[in-house]
């Protein structure tokens, strides 16, 4: 019996998948209120819903940031003490926030805590 499924499983993972999706993008993004499919190499879109509605930084966006938080500090080129500065724009962000001022300021420690316990929208605001 144990032969047979891992048998099985092997056989399983050999079987390719297939996802069936209609050309003009009709049900892709379905549940979405927004969003973008974009070819990486050309920048090309490819699908679009929304894509100039405002709308709340999803969590993907946020473990992203991190990630190149990460990557910045490995590099050298960010450390957990420097200070960033919030400006107007990330204040007024929205969401999930722990209600930063325009203006504050915080060490990128303190922000990336931020991120990680509150799920912050305003951190991950650029500009």
């Amino acid at each position: 019996m144990k032969k047979f499924v891992i048998l099985l499983s092997i056989i399983t993972l050999f079987i390719p998948s297939v996802v069936f999706a209609n050309p003009d993008g009709e049900g892709l993004l379905k549940e979405a209120k927004s969003g973008v499919l974009m070819e990486a190499s050309t920048g090309k879109i490819i699908y679009e819903k929304n894509s100039h509605e405002k709308v709340a930084i999803a969590s993907l966006t946020k473990m992203v940031a991190q990630i190149i938080i990460l990557e910045n500090i490995e590099k050298g080129t960010m450390k957990w003490e420097d200070i960033v500065t919030a400006s107007s724009n990330a204040a007024g962000m929205g969401g999930t926030q722990i209600f930063l001022t325009a203006g504050e300021k915080m060490s990128v420690k303190d922000l990336f805590k931020g991120i990680s316990m509150a799920s912050a929208n305003e951190i991950v605001v650029v500009k």
